[in-house]
Protein backbone atom coordinates (compact mmCIF):
# COMPACT_ATOMS: atom_id res chain seq x y z
CA UNK A 1 0.00 0.00 0.00
CA UNK A 2 1.03 4.04 -0.85
CA UNK A 3 1.39 6.50 2.03
CA UNK A 4 0.09 9.89 1.74
CA UNK A 5 3.46 10.91 1.19
CA UNK A 6 4.69 8.73 -1.81
CA UNK A 7 6.09 11.30 -4.22
CA UNK A 8 6.37 11.46 -8.50
CA UNK A 9 5.28 6.94 -8.76
CA UNK A 10 4.84 7.82 -12.68
CA UNK A 11 7.78 9.61 -12.98
CA UNK A 12 6.16 12.41 -14.82
CA UNK A 13 7.14 14.74 -11.88
CA UNK A 14 10.57 14.29 -12.79
CA UNK A 15 9.94 14.97 -16.48
CA UNK A 16 8.96 18.02 -15.96
CA UNK A 17 11.89 19.20 -13.91
CA UNK A 18 9.39 19.56 -10.23
CA UNK A 19 7.11 22.10 -12.38
CA UNK A 20 3.75 20.10 -11.57
CA UNK A 21 4.22 20.01 -7.17
CA UNK A 22 4.34 23.93 -6.73
CA UNK A 23 0.36 23.95 -8.44
CA UNK A 24 -0.01 20.06 -6.34
CA UNK A 25 1.22 22.01 -3.29
CA UNK A 26 -0.99 25.06 -3.94
CA UNK A 27 -4.31 22.87 -4.29
CA UNK A 28 -3.02 21.26 -1.03
CA UNK A 29 -2.75 24.41 0.96
CA UNK A 30 -6.16 25.52 -0.20
CA UNK A 31 -7.81 22.07 0.89
CA UNK A 32 -6.25 22.07 4.27
CA UNK A 33 -6.81 25.96 4.89
CA UNK A 34 -10.48 25.57 3.73
CA UNK A 35 -10.92 22.48 5.93
CA UNK A 36 -9.63 24.33 8.91
CA UNK A 37 -12.65 26.73 8.79
CA UNK A 38 -10.44 29.79 6.25
CA UNK A 39 -11.96 31.64 3.70
CA UNK A 40 -9.18 31.05 0.27
CA UNK A 41 -9.11 32.72 -2.82
CA UNK A 42 -7.01 31.32 -5.49
CA UNK A 43 -5.38 34.36 -7.24
CA UNK A 44 -5.49 33.45 -11.12
CA UNK A 45 -2.50 35.58 -12.49
CA UNK A 46 0.58 33.09 -12.44
CA UNK A 47 3.17 35.88 -12.63
CA UNK A 48 2.10 37.69 -9.51
CA UNK A 49 3.63 37.68 -6.27
CA UNK A 50 0.62 35.65 -4.31
CA UNK A 51 -0.95 32.74 -4.95
CA UNK A 52 -4.34 32.83 -2.34
CA UNK A 53 -5.90 35.59 -0.56
CA UNK A 54 -6.68 34.35 2.84
CA UNK A 55 -9.04 35.33 4.82
CA UNK A 56 -7.52 35.58 8.71
CA UNK A 57 -8.20 37.32 11.76
CA UNK A 58 -6.40 40.08 13.80
CA UNK A 59 -7.56 38.17 16.94
CA UNK A 60 -9.75 34.63 17.17
CA UNK A 61 -13.26 35.33 16.12
CA UNK A 62 -11.95 38.82 15.67
CA UNK A 63 -11.84 41.34 12.88
CA UNK A 64 -10.99 39.66 9.34
CA UNK A 65 -8.09 40.60 7.60
CA UNK A 66 -7.25 38.96 4.15
CA UNK A 67 -3.88 38.38 3.71
CA UNK A 68 -1.63 38.10 0.40
CA UNK A 69 -0.25 34.20 0.42
CA UNK A 70 2.64 32.64 -1.65
CA UNK A 71 2.80 28.67 -1.73
CA UNK A 72 6.13 27.76 -2.12
CA UNK A 73 7.83 24.13 -1.97
CA UNK A 74 10.73 23.26 0.33
CA UNK A 75 12.65 20.75 -1.45
CA UNK A 76 15.08 20.54 0.99
CA UNK A 77 15.84 22.09 4.08
CA UNK A 78 15.35 25.40 3.70
CA UNK A 79 12.66 28.38 2.56
CA UNK A 80 13.31 30.60 0.08
CA UNK A 81 12.35 33.68 0.78
CA UNK A 82 13.07 34.52 -3.23
CA UNK A 83 10.16 35.26 -6.80
CA UNK A 84 10.43 35.64 -10.10
CA UNK A 85 12.20 33.07 -11.00
CA UNK A 86 10.68 29.83 -12.88
CA UNK A 87 12.44 26.55 -13.13
CA UNK A 88 12.39 24.07 -16.17
CA UNK A 89 14.59 22.69 -18.75
CA UNK A 90 13.16 24.67 -21.19
CA UNK A 91 13.95 28.19 -19.53
CA UNK A 92 16.80 31.11 -20.78
CA UNK A 93 18.35 32.09 -17.87
CA UNK A 94 19.84 35.81 -16.80
CA UNK A 95 21.21 35.75 -13.90
CA UNK A 96 19.20 38.21 -10.93
CA UNK A 97 16.80 39.78 -13.65
CA UNK A 98 13.58 38.99 -12.44
CA UNK A 99 13.96 37.24 -9.27
CA UNK A 100 13.17 39.70 -6.08
CA UNK A 101 13.18 38.82 -1.97
CA UNK A 102 9.54 39.11 -1.04
CA UNK A 103 8.57 41.46 1.52
CA UNK A 104 5.48 43.14 2.88
CA UNK A 105 4.45 45.21 -0.23
CA UNK A 106 4.05 41.80 -2.10
CA UNK A 107 2.66 39.50 -0.11
CA UNK A 108 1.98 38.72 3.56
CA UNK A 109 2.91 35.32 4.21
CA UNK A 110 4.93 32.87 2.32
CA UNK A 111 3.69 29.62 3.85
CA UNK A 112 5.86 26.63 2.48
CA UNK A 113 4.99 23.03 2.08
CA UNK A 114 7.94 20.00 2.86
CA UNK A 115 7.39 17.90 0.04
CA UNK A 116 8.55 14.99 2.17
CA UNK A 117 6.02 15.21 4.60
CA UNK A 118 3.25 17.82 4.30
CA UNK A 119 4.19 19.98 7.07
CA UNK A 120 3.41 24.41 6.48
CA UNK A 121 5.71 26.78 7.32
CA UNK A 122 3.85 30.11 7.68
CA UNK A 123 6.35 32.46 7.48
CA UNK A 124 5.04 35.99 7.62
CA UNK A 125 6.94 38.52 5.31
CA UNK A 126 7.32 40.96 7.87
CA UNK A 127 10.64 38.61 8.62
CA UNK A 128 11.97 37.99 5.74
CA UNK A 129 14.78 40.85 6.32
CA UNK A 130 15.72 38.72 9.02
CA UNK A 131 17.63 36.14 6.47
CA UNK A 132 19.31 36.24 3.00
CA UNK A 133 17.49 34.37 0.02
CA UNK A 134 16.04 31.31 1.79
CA UNK A 135 15.61 30.19 5.51
CA UNK A 136 16.56 27.03 7.41
CA UNK A 137 13.38 25.17 8.45
CA UNK A 138 15.28 24.44 11.86
CA UNK A 139 15.48 28.27 12.41
CA UNK A 140 11.68 28.64 11.78
CA UNK A 141 10.43 25.57 13.63
CA UNK A 142 7.78 28.40 15.53
CA UNK A 143 6.44 28.22 12.21
CA UNK A 144 5.56 24.78 11.42
CA UNK A 145 1.81 24.06 10.97
CA UNK A 146 1.20 26.86 13.90
CA UNK A 147 -2.19 28.13 12.84
CA UNK A 148 -2.28 30.56 15.49
CA UNK A 149 -0.32 32.76 13.17
CA UNK A 150 -3.45 32.99 10.86
CA UNK A 151 -5.25 33.31 13.81
CA UNK A 152 -3.61 36.06 15.59
CA UNK A 153 -2.30 38.41 13.12
CA UNK A 154 -1.56 41.21 15.16
CA UNK A 155 1.57 43.31 15.64
CA UNK A 156 1.78 41.70 19.72
CA UNK A 157 1.74 37.77 18.30
CA UNK A 158 3.77 38.47 15.38
CA UNK A 159 6.43 40.07 17.63
CA UNK A 160 6.23 36.94 20.01
CA UNK A 161 6.81 34.74 16.70
CA UNK A 162 9.81 37.06 15.58
CA UNK A 163 11.53 36.92 19.07
CA UNK A 164 10.83 32.53 18.71
CA UNK A 165 13.05 32.87 15.43
CA UNK A 166 16.84 31.87 15.05
CA UNK A 167 19.05 34.05 13.16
Amino acid sequence: MGKIEDLDITGLISEKSGAPLGDAHELLVRAVLMRLGFEVGKVDLSSGPYDLIVGAFEKPKGKRLFLKVQIKTISSNSLTLKGGSRGGIDRTYKSGVKTYKYSKKDTDVILGVDKKNFDFYIFPTLFTSKYGGSVSKSKILVCKNNWAILLNWNSKFLSRIKKALKT
